[in-house]
């Protein structure tokens, strides 16, 4: 059970792990733009320390677009916009995900079957 809590907590400072790591290997490297990668370390501390297998989210997908748009073509600027994708994305489709399990749960209720009783005096 300690090693769960402490998978949590790992995952929980991961941001300040990544941003604790990013200044100071940008710092001593002078390199701050190739050194923006140390932030996938925040959707991906889940898979790292064991808590979850790998998969490719919404979250993580947006950051490695955006890191692709800012090396490929250097458009850092525009491009930081799609972060602001990622809570319309989870306002939608987690409505989405909650209205089907209310479906599927309701839906077991009208599947069963109405037996006819006969009162016989």
């Amino acid at each position: 059970m300690k090693l769960k809590s402490f998978q949590k907590k790992m995952c929980a400072v991961s941001t300040f792990i990544a941003i604790i790591a990013y200044v100071l290997v940008s710092h001593f490297t002078s390199c701050w733009t190739w050194t923006l990668f140390i932030f996938l370390i925040i959707p991906l501390m889940p898979v790292l320390v064991g808590l979850k297998k790998l998969t490719l989210s919404y979250d993580l997908l947006v950051v490695i677009v955006y890191l692709i748009l800012g090396f490929a073509i250097g458009g850092w600027h525009p491009w930081w916009v799609l972060f602001l994708t990622i809570p319309i994305y989870h306002i939608f489709v987690d409505d989405i995900k909650r209205k089907k399990k209310l479906n599927k749960f309701f839906a077991k209720d009208e599947d069963k079957e109405e037996v006819d009783v006969e009162i016989i005096d």
